[in-house]
């Protein structure tokens, strides 16, 4: 984040998000509540394309058309229409935000990301692979053999995530006494940013081994999930404070991917691969889209949908009706 002076105020001033030629300059501390209002990977996804988009400018004002020929520009370089519209998303929500929170119009931009998402509708991102409950239990298997601390941290980790399909920025909030009895509180996610809070059931051997993970840590308050040492038997403390690292969100997503990768599941694995298949194997199993999407918190049932598309047509009229399933 930049610092800087406004108008001879020697408070801090900070770039929402991060750029210096396509932003606002407002002061830290409301930026901080700012970015508190987004969801950390929407947060990130829109810093990264306004560096790309202020790069690519030069210095120059934002303009209908000249986001419009960057636009092109990106798509002409093999980007995906996903990706681009990523980019006009975030360009809006800054311009928005500088004109005092009214829309603006880009007629242009909005014709040509028209055109691309045509012209490119074969040309996907990319989705994501989910990593079901079977393959879950393989990997957790694995990291349990260790006996190392990470791996029981790892194993936990992935567990909780898989039983409560959490997204990267809940599981990094977790909290020693959101456990309770056979649940664990969520205190906010991205669809409950007000803090009202929800409980999710947690299975047995995911219960078994948090249990072990706190015996073999000692840890009694505070965060649950916490960073390890390089040797991987030990809680990795903070030398400023004194008190084990909370674990980030990279260093989750890092858990996640060389876990699975220690099974070869390298493929397309992210962060929210453990929430992607749980849905697909809820969905495997017998359930509904409505049960999927409350399971997961989804404010709109169309990621779910989209998640188990191939299991729900396998349920679906041709099979019950035709193939007699």
């Amino acid at each position: 984040m930049k610092n800087d002076k406004l108008d001879g105020n020697p408070q801090k001033t900070t770039i929402v998000p991060t750029t210096e030629t396509t932003a606002e300059l407002i002061p830290e501390s409301t930026a901080r509540l700012v970015e508190k209002s987004f969801a950390e990977n929407t947060l990130r996804n829109r810093r990264h394309a306004l560096e790309k988009f202020d790069e690519w400018l030069r210095g120059r004002p934002i303009t209908d058309g000249l986001l419009a020929q960057y636009i092109t520009d990106r798509f002409n370089d093999g980007k995906a229409p996903g990706t681009i519209s990523i980019a006009v998303s975030a360009v809006k929500w800054f311009l928005k935000h500088r004109n005092n929170g009214q829309p603006v119009e880009l007629p242009i931009t909005a014709a040509t990301l028209s055109g691309i998402r045509r012209e490119g509708r074969d040309r996907g991102r990319g989705q994501r692979n989910g990593l079901t409950w079977r393959e879950v239990e393989k990997i957790c298997a694995v990291q349990e053999a260790d006996g190392t601390l990470r791996g029981i941290r790892n194993s936990a980790i992935l567990r909780v995530m898989s039983d409560g399909l959490l997204r990267i920025s809940e599981v990094i909030e977790l909290r020693i006494d959101d456990l309770e009895n056979n649940t664990l509180r969520i205190r906010f996610s991205k669809t409950d940013q007000d803090g009202e809070g929800e409980y999710l059931y947690l299975c047995e051997d995911t219960r078994l081994i948090v249990q072990k993970w706190l015996e073999r840590s000692g840890l009694t308050e505070n965060y649950l999930f916490r960073r390890i040492t390089a040797r991987g038997d030990n809680l990795y403390v903070n030398k400023d404070t004194g008190e084990p690292s909370a674990l980030t969100a990279d260093g989750v997503r890092k858990i996640i991917k060389q876990s699975a990768a220690r099974v070869g599941l390298t493929e397309k694995v992210s962060g929210h691969s453990a929430r992607i298949g749980s849905a697909v194997s809820l969905a495997q199993a017998g359930a509904s889209l409505v049960d999927i999407q409350t399971a997961g918190r989804w404010k709109d049932p169309g990621m779910p949908a989209h998640y188990a598309r191939a299991q729900f047509a396998e349920r679906g009229a041709i099979a019950r009706f035709k193939d007699g399933k």
